[in-house]
């Protein structure tokens, strides 16, 4: 069995968190059609790295196995409501991804466990994350963690009213 440790994440690791980002993502796209990223979307997110590694407002963990290789990442970022609401400090997750390849060995839950300890020091209540309606093992996986639905996104097609 491997190694694996969770750590912050440092520059270096930008092309491998890239690739677990990307990852990610298709995933997604592969679970729910309608979620699609922008054409420029990898190239935003490596643009923006390396200010989230600096950031004092963003906590960016990568797990690493064998002190070498990148298979897992999670991303969140401190966050408010807006002012008609009630003043809560949240930490917002992301991304949270584990290579397929290391699932089963409670990564994911050792990089919530990162999130938690950085999220409690910035003085932050609570952890909030959005999950794909089209993903049970991600709800699952939130449930697992005590997490409890908060609000619903819908969507409403509106094909019959557009103009082409």
């Amino acid at each position: 069995m491997s190694v694996i440790r969770v750590r912050p994440a440092a520059r270096a690791d930008q092309e491998a968190a890239l690739g677990l980002w990307l990852a990610l993502h298709r995933e997604h796209e592969a679970l729910e059609p309608r979620y699609r990223l922008a054409a420029d979307a990898a190239a935003r997110w490596a643009h923006d790295f390396p200010e989230w590694v600096r950031s004092d407002h963003h906590c960016l963990r990568v797990a690493e196995s064998d002190g070498s290789t990148l298979v897992g990442l999670l991303t969140a970022h401190a966050g408010w409501p807006v002012p008609v609401y009630a003043p809560v400090s949240f930490v917002h997750v992301d991304d949270l991804f584990v290579d397929p390849s290391a699932r089963g060995q409670g990564l994911g839950v050792a990089l919530l466990d990162a999130v938690r300890v950085w999220a409690a020091g910035i003085g932050a209540t609570e952890i909030r994350a959005g999950v794909l309606a089209a993903n049970p093992a991600g709800r699952a996986f939130w449930g697992a963690q005590g997490a409890e639905p908060f609000s619903t996104t819908v969507i409403v097609p509106l094909e019959e009213y557009s103009d082409s």
